[in-house]
Formats: structure tokens, sequence, C-alpha cells
């Protein structure tokens, strides 16, 4: 019964048949059993399963218990009793359409019943048969009949976004061949059949993003080969089956984004060679297989944010040569070879803060020379050399934040002329190296605030600095953590004698052998 479907007088007697064996089971010296119905017999087996745990039925796997047995077999009993609206074919089609709780729109063969509080497909609605698009959006529907889209052969557009539709028929969209979007997002579905969607050969937009589905049949989308963007995000999906995506040449984004998965088999991706946006973040992805993004040599979008990678393998990124975004902030990263990004010669914009990296490689960004934003806030960095940021002319915002970062080379700064972004507050600065902001004439924004900045000689070209430039300046104005008295003071208002008592000006690289102070 749970993998079939049957017609109206097969279910009847089916019922029958399980009402008596059911409340045989449940209650077997009542000898008026048989007067049940089936509705009277699961609500009974659910009491009686709740109060004693008696197993009445056995699952067939061990995964599978008998209270969601009983819950698939109330959904399908549901389904069967749900209305179906009539189907016209007739000249005045439209004018009967607009007579019903729905809007009707003959100009554009639409249909919306958006936001009717229905909690069923009302029956009194009538829909021509020429319709192209109907809108059942934010409403209470719980279940459909499986003829509720019969003679419809002319839909193009569905949207059953926001319901609470947890259950349906495996030949539901079967007569859709016009199909091309199909918005299901928002339901309570937990599985789906996995003939489901194999009679939308036109479809090119499926979207089963927020509901509970924690499986995916291996052949799901078989039938789907048009198929251009599918959105299966903030769901529970675990685990993928690993051909569930081939013959999806077509497809261009895939969002598998607010799941649980944990790992990828090898060939997931296998076959997708048009595929531009991929989202994978918010799951549990502790690592990446081997070549997993091989066939991916047009993506353009990248994200892994809030994973759990720990390191990213060696030439994980060789085959994205069009890759222009790439998020990998909030994962457990501590360490970077130097040569993950090396074939990434377009990208753009690269996230990584939140990891726990200490240390950046020289070099490491020599070959990204479009990359525009760069974000590495909230790691465990200390110090960077001077070659860190090599090759980035085009560099344009850095987010060095939250870091633990205390000294930095002079000529750090040096290839990003081009920057106009730069935030290093948060971390632990004492002072900045002299001239360390000549290398960047265009700098428009700065944030330097909450660093212990120490108030001696060392940070007279800061002050100086800030002097001349308190526009750029876009957070609290950094003050002195001391020494002494100079503590909380501002320090862009430390002068000469404030800071250099008794030492040379080219001791601080001023003008040559002028005093300063002397006592």
């Amino acid at each position: 019964y749970m993998q079939m479907e049957y017609t109206m007088p097969c279910l009847l007697v089916l019922l029958t048949i399980l009402s008596c064996s059911l409340a045989v089971l449940i209650v077997p010296r009542d000898d008026d059993v048989c007067d049940m119905n089936a509705c009277d017999v699961l609500r009974r087996l659910r009491h009686e399963m709740a109060h004693t745990g008696t197993p009445y039925l056995q699952p067939a796997a061990l995964d599978v218990t008998p209270e969601m047995m009983i819950n698939k077999i109330e959904r399908r009993l549901r389904a069967v009793e749900q209305p179906v609206w009539g189907r016209t074919a007739s000249e005045d089609r439209w004018y009967r359409c607009c007579e019903g709780p729905c809007r009707c729109r003959p100009e554009t063969y639409t249909l919306s019943c958006w936001r009717q509080e229905l909690d069923q497909i009302p029956s009194s609605q009538m829909i021509p048969t020429d319709i192209r698009m109907i809108d059942l959006g934010i409403n209470k529907i719980s279940a459909l009949n499986k003829e509720t889209f019969q003679g419809l052969e002319r839909l193009t557009e569905l949207d059953l976004f926001d319901n609470y539709i947890d259950f349906l028929p495996s030949v539901i969209f079967d007569n859709l061949e016009s199909l091309t979007h199909l918005r299901l997002q928002k339901n309570r579905l937990e599985d789906l059949h996995s003939k489901l969607f194999w009679k939308l050969a036109n479809l090119e937009t499926l979207d089963i993003s927020a509901n509970s589905i924690k499986s995916l049949p291996s052949a799901i989308f078989r039938g789907t080969s048009r198929l251009v963007i599918l959105h299966l995000a903030n769901n529970a999906i675990d685990q993928l089956p690993e051909t569930v995506f081939h013959g999806l040449v077509r497809l261009e984004e895939l969002d598998l984004s607010s799941n649980v998965l944990t790992e990828f088999p090898p060939d997931i991706f296998k076959g997708l060679v048009n595929l531009k946006r991929l989202k994978l973040q918010d799951n549990r992805l502790k690592q990446l297989p081997p070549g997993v993004f091989n066939d991916l040599q047009f993506l353009d979008m990248l994200t892994l944010r809030r994973n759990r990678l720990t390191f990213i393998r060696p030439a994980l990124f060789d085959y994205q040569k069009h890759l222009t975004y790439l998020e990998l902030t909030a994962n457990w990263i501590s360490t970077l070879s130097g040569q993950e990004f090396y074939k990434l010669t377009a990208l753009k914009e690269l996230h990584f803060g939140q990891n726990y990296l200490e240390h950046l490689p020289e070099g490491i960004f020599r070959n990204n020379g479009m990359l525009e934003k760069l974000f590495l806030f909230s790691n465990n960095l200390q110090h960077l050399n001077a070659g860190v940021f090599t090759g980035l002319s085009n560099l344009t915002t850095l987010l060095l934040n939250n870091n633990a970062l205390k000294n930095i080379a002079e000529s750090l700064f040096e290839p990003l002329g081009k920057l106009k972004k730069l935030q290093v507050d948060s971390n632990k600065f004492q002072f900045l190296p002299t001239d360390c902001f000549n290398y960047v004439p265009d700098l428009l924004s700065l944030k330097l605030a909450k660093n212990p900045w120490h108030c001696d000689c060392a940070i007279l070209y800061l002050a100086v600095w800030l002097r001349e430039n308190k526009r750029k300046v876009w957070d609290s104005n950094p003050t002195c953590r001391g020494p002494g008295d100079l503590g909380g003071r501002l320090v862009e208002e430390m002068t000469f004698d404030d800071l250099c008592d008794g030492q040379w000006a080219s001791m601080v690289k001023l003008v040559s052998r002028v005093p300063v102070k002397s006592n």
C-alpha cells in the first residue's frame, strides 16, 4: 500500500480490510471492531501505542517507526479525500473562472489564490484548460488530490509556496508537460516519491527548499534534464546519492545550503558542466573529496560558509578558472600552504574570516590579480610579512580586524595601490610602521579602534597621519592605552613634545638632526 496509487473503489476495499485487521490487533475481544472506520482505527492505534508502547506494526526498516508508518497512511488518506476544482474548455471559461473565489486574469492566462486562507483547493473554482500560471502561495493547504492539475497541459508556472503540504501523490504532476517553474518551498514535506518529477521534461526552475526532507531518491531528477535552477536549501538532508544530480547538464544554480550534510560522494557533481552558482553554506562538511569540483569549470560562485572544514585539499580549485566569488568564512581551517588559490585567476572576492589562521604564506595571492575584496577578519593572525599581499594590485577592500596582530611589515601595503577600505581594529597593535599608509593614497575608510596603542615616539607617524586624514577614520578615534597619564588621550592629539621627549627627529624619520625636545 505504501508504494502504490489506488483508485477509489480499490482503496475502499483496502481500507475495510485495514480497518478490521488493525482493529483486531488493537482490541481483539471487541465483537464490533469491523464497525470502526479507517480513521478511527488509526486514532485508536496511535492512542494504544502512546500508552503501551506496543509495536502493533513492524516497520520495514529499522529507521522507520510505527508512528512514521501511521503518519504516512494518514497523509495518503487526506490526499484521497481532497476536493478537485472544476476544469472547463468552454468559450466562457474565463468568465466562469472569474466567478470563483480566486482572482482570474484572462489577459495573462493566470489564476491567483494567493493569501486566501485556503485549507484546501476550492471546489467551486473553475479552471480554464488553457491556463498558464496558478498561484496558491501563502495558504494553509495540507494535502492535494492526485487529480488536482489533471488536464492542464499548458500550465507553465505553479506556485505552492508557504503552505502546510506534507505529502504529494506520485502522479500529481504527470500531466504538466509544459511546466517550467515549480515552487514548493516552505511546506512540510519529509520525503518525495522517486517518480514525482519524472514527467516534467520542460521544467527549468524547481524550489523545494524550507521543507523537512531528509533524503532524496537517487533517480528523482531523472526526467528533468532541462533544469536550470534547483533549490534544496533549509531541509534536513544528511547525505546524497552519488548519481542524484547526474544528467542535469543544463543546471546553472544548485542550492544545498542549510542542511546537515557531513560529506559528499566523489562524483556528486559529475557532469554539471554548466553550473555557475553552488551554495553549500551552513552544513556540517568536514572535508571535500579530491576532484569533487573538477567538472565545474564554469563555476562563478561557491559558498562554503559555516561548515567544519579543517583544511583545503591541494588542487581542490584547480579547474575553477572562472570563479569570481569564494566564501570559506566560519570554518575550522588553521593553515594554508600557499597554493590553494593559485589557479583562481578570475577571483574577485574571497571570504576567509572566522577561521583559525595564525600565518599567511608570502605570495599566497600572487596569481589573484583580479581580487577586489579580501576578508580575513576574526582569525588568529599575529604578524604579516612584506610579501603576503603581493599581486593584489586591484584590491579595494581589506578586512584584518579581530585578529591578534601585533606588528606588520612596513611595506605590507605596497602592492595595494587601489585600496579604499581597510579595517585593522580589534587587534593588538601598539604602533604602526612609519610610512605604511603612504602606499595607499586612495584610502577612504579606515578603522583603528580597540588596539592597545602605546603612545611613545614610535606612534608619532600615526598621530600625524590621523590629524591630516580625520575624515578617513570611520570608527571612534583611537586612544592611547599608555604610558602613564597619556592613557585615555586621543592618539591624534599627541605631539612631538608629548611623545618624543629627549629624542632626535632623525630617530623617527622626521627632518634629520632637528631636536624635538630636551630637558
